[in-house]
């Protein structure tokens, strides 16, 4: 009898795992998530962007700073080349000039890739701007038609709860505790049937010992799955 009750149990059990499978696959469902994951992930593109303009706004400002000083003191050596007194000091005006030009040339280079960065962040910042409105109203209308969807299929869920709840009360405890544990791990069916010498869900194969006592209290519990199986 014990094995009876909670293949009943299971029956409806499976019952309201399908109704909510259905209802959490549903168009609505499905688009939704779709149109909320991309919403987040674009608040999240959003924001990274923001903070990489903030830092190239910042590296620009230095590299201009930096731009502007060196070409001052490179008009500075260049004056001084004329003012060179004798050949060490005009070969070192002249190797001062050398790195100056070659660190203003790098500046150079820095600038017009940190100003190319952020024309494309621009670029991508106005594309992204531009879809989240349209994603923002079909994930609100999502949304209501989904909300809508689990309203109307709701006394169908409370009343397969409800006989969830009549039939729990006969089961034993120690076994339905087994049952929902097993349940919990996202595994259905629980209760599989001997085929063979196997497990109906795992497939594994029972010693003599466990398939005697499937024939003599009715079940026995997977030692792999922890299914409960019995004899049909």
């Amino acid at each position: 009898m014990k094995i009876e009750s909670l293949l009943k149990y299971q029956e409806v059990d499976g019952q309201l795992k399908k109704l909510v499978s259905a209802i959490n696959q549903s168009e609505e469902s499905v688009k939704g998530k779709k149109l909320g994951a991309f919403l987040k992930e674009s608040e999240d593109k959003i924001k990274k962007m923001d903070k990489r303009a903030d830092e190239l706004n910042a590296l620009i400002e230095k590299l201009k700073a930096n731009y502007k000083q060196s070409t001052e003191k490179l008009v500075e050596l260049e004056e001084g080349v004329g003012q060179a007194i004798d050949k060490d000091e005009l070969n070192y005006v002249a190797k001062k000039l050398a790195e100056l030009t070659k660190t203003i040339a790098g500046i150079e280079k820095d600038l017009a890739n940190a100003i190319k960065e952020m024309g494309d962040i621009s670029t991508r910042y106005d594309e992204l701007r531009s879809k989240v409105p349209s994603a923002k109203a079909q994930y609100k209308e999502c949304r209501a038609k989904f909300d809508q969807l689990k309203k109307d299929k709701e006394p169908q869920i409370s009343a397969l709860k409800q006989q969830l709840a009549e039939l729990e009360k006969q089961i034993d405890q120690k076994m339905m505790a087994e049952y929902q544990k097993v349940r919990g791990q996202n595994i259905y069916p629980v209760v599989v049937p001997l085929v063979g010498n196997n497990c109906g869900g795992c497939r594994m194969d029972l010693s003599i010992g466990e398939v005697g006592k499937i024939e003599s209290q009715g079940y026995a519990v997977c030692e792999n799955c922890h299914r409960f199986i019995y004899k049909k």
